[in-house]
């Protein structure tokens, strides 16, 4: 299967031991979705995955509340992985 050009360097940077979010982001139908989820099958982390394209620019609510999510979904995981 072809993999993005950006596959490997965003795999090494969701493997770097510092996490940050990281956001995609380019013009539509050029492979966006397509990387993340090949992405994600190949490294098999925790992960909060949302399309912001019905998104209106009110505040940073939205990404406040994605956050959380996504902080969430990490505590659950590492919950799992102590028991």
């Amino acid at each position: 299967m072809f993999k993005r050009p950006h596959f490997q360097l965003l795999k090494r940077r969701l493997k770097e031991p510092r996490k940050f979010i990281q956001v995609i982001l380019g013009p539509r139908q050029i492979g966006k979705t397509t990387l993340i989820n090949q992405l994600l099958k190949e490294i098999k982390i925790p992960f909060h995955y949302v399309s912001a394209d019905g998104v209106a620019a009110v505040g940073g609510i939205w990404i406040e509340q994605q956050w959380e999510i996504a902080r969430a979904i990490k505590k659950q995981n590492g919950a799992k992985e102590a028991s």
